[in-house]
């Protein structure tokens, strides 16, 4: 077990790496509280959210740190963040992958961290890759099968490349479980 964690970390960092030169996505893109210097805020909120976020991981078959990841990403642990392109809550749901998840209301934070992980985890099985599934649950499954893989808009891209740097960074700071 060991050597896959290495493996993974490996792979992590060999895809990662690929982004290193991407711009920074534009401005208005990420929510204030995920803003670089709001991080520690940002995190501390994500933190306090860690029972919800466990919880709905294990119930969906997810690392609770990736699912931690994407929440900094999404919202910065903001559950009344909505995007301007009007996706909602902790992990950013778009309206109809709130309705297709079942949810009432997108901007509960158990709800949307269940409906998000169930998402994020339909991605995963879907593409069988987590840098194809983050893509996925950024820009949608459809723009991945088009570009037959990271589609080739900066800010996917790089929320691909923050998301797993994010989870990367979670895996060294509490070990593997």
């Amino acid at each position: 077990m060991p050597g896959d964690l290495s493996h993974v970390l490996e792979r992590i960092s060999e895809i990662t790496s690929r982004f290193d030169s991407l711009p920074a996505s534009p401005a208005g893109n990420t929510p204030a509280a995920a803003a670089p210097g709001n991080f520690q805020a940002a995190l501390d909120k994500v933190q306090g959210l860690a029972p919800a976020i466990a919880k709905a991981a294990q119930a969906n078959g997810l690392d609770p740190r990736l699912v931690q990841a994407v929440v900094e990403a999404e919202s910065g642990g903001d559950p009344s963040a909505t995007s301007d392109k009007g996706a909602m809550g902790l992990m950013q749901l778009m309206p109809q992958t709130a309705q297709d998840m079942g949810l009432t209301n997108p901007y509960d934070p158990t709800q949307n961290l269940e409906g998000g992980s169930r998402y994020l985890r339909s991605m995963i099985d879907k593409f069988g890759n987590l840098p194809l599934a983050i893509a996925a649950y950024n820009a949608g499954p459809g723009a991945v099968t088009k570009a037959h893989g990271i589609p080739p808009y900066p800010e996917t891209q790089h929320y691909v490349k923050h998301v797993l740097d994010l989870y990367r960074e979670h895996l060294g700071q509490q070990g593997p479980e």
